[in-house]
């Protein structure tokens, strides 16, 4: 388990596998609230007798995995208003009813989640009052989303991840415009420290805010290789076979053509919108 004192009394923990997913990055505060529980199942248990209650950002389960862990140690656990947190409501949501067991067996199996009970939190909570932990709703990549802002200075910012693949939301419930106003609500903060749940912290104001940027651009990319491809009429299973945002699906392939035809149908209902797609007979076009 790697430690960092990335502020007095904030303590980043690197996630399992450095934080890639199926894992995830966690934040333990003053030693009161550990923020995101899906470091690893182990990590979790060590740390759990170390802080007085958890908070989660989101119900991805690479972010929840193991909010049980706190349950069986009599421990709260903070999770976001108006969302469940079984097993079964957590596929309802992020597969379809095809991929469900599916998706339950890899995430039980990978993750090491279990059906867990929360506390809830809203936009504006305070989530600790010394030093402060402000809840901010930041929906789009899930509808759940939040960012926490601590002490007017560090950014958890969870999903908003800033890795190289680029912002995710290929859910039903996610939305493009939303995300792009999460990220340029996030932008609006005065941070000098942002950690991402799959990346290294980044430090200084500058440096987060180009990086934030650079992640906000990965959306237009992702418009503009839309638009080439569709140079041709081509269906959505088609532009799916291509694979032109995941390239490499090195596991679970079924769901990751599902999540990305999501994606990528978002993307096409925006250029439709903009006067820039057509659909014709079942299939895409570029004016």
């Amino acid at each position: 388990m790697k430690t960092m004192e990335i502020g007095k009394g904030v303590f980043f923990v690197m996630g399992k596998h450095k934080g890639k997913f199926p894992f995830s990055n966690s934040l333990i505060v003053k030693h009161k609230v550990m923020l995101d529980l899906g470091c690893g199942i182990e990590t979790v248990k060590d740390l759990a007798d170390k802080v007085e209650f958890a908070a989660l950002t989101h119900t991805h389960p690479d972010h929840c995995s193991g909010a049980w862990v706190f349950n069986f140690k009599n421990k709260r656990v903070l999770s976001p208003k108006g969302y469940k947190t079984e097993l079964e409501s957590l596929a309802n949501r992020f597969v379809n009813e095809k991929l469900k067991e599916r998706w339950k067996n890899f995430v039980t199996n990978t993750m090491g989640i279990r059906d867990f009970n929360a506390e809830c939190y809203s936009d504006g909570d305070l989530i600790l009052k010394e030093p402060e932990i402000v809840a901010i709703h930041t929906p789009g990549h899930t509808a759940d989303m939040h960012v926490f802002y601590i002490d007017g200075r560090i950014i958890f910012g969870s999903d908003i991840d800033l890795t190289a693949f680029g912002p995710w939301y290929g859910h039903k419930e996610s939305s493009i415009k939303e995300f792009v106003k999460s990220i340029e609500k996030v932008m609006e903060l005065d941070a000098s420290i942002f950690v991402s749940g799959h990346e290294n912290p980044v430090f200084g104001r500058e440096n987060v805010r180009r990086r934030l940027q650079m992640y906000l651009d990965v959306f237009e990319r992702r418009n503009e290789i839309l638009i080439k491809l569709l140079d041709e009429p081509r269906s959505l299973n088609e532009l799916v076979k291509l694979s032109p945002f995941y390239m490499k699906k090195p596991y679970e392939k079924e769901m990751l053509d599902y999540w990305e035809s999501q994606m990528i149908e978002k993307h096409l209902e925006l250029l439709i919108e903009r006067g820039q797609v057509v659909k014709v007979d079942g299939k895409y076009v570029s004016l």
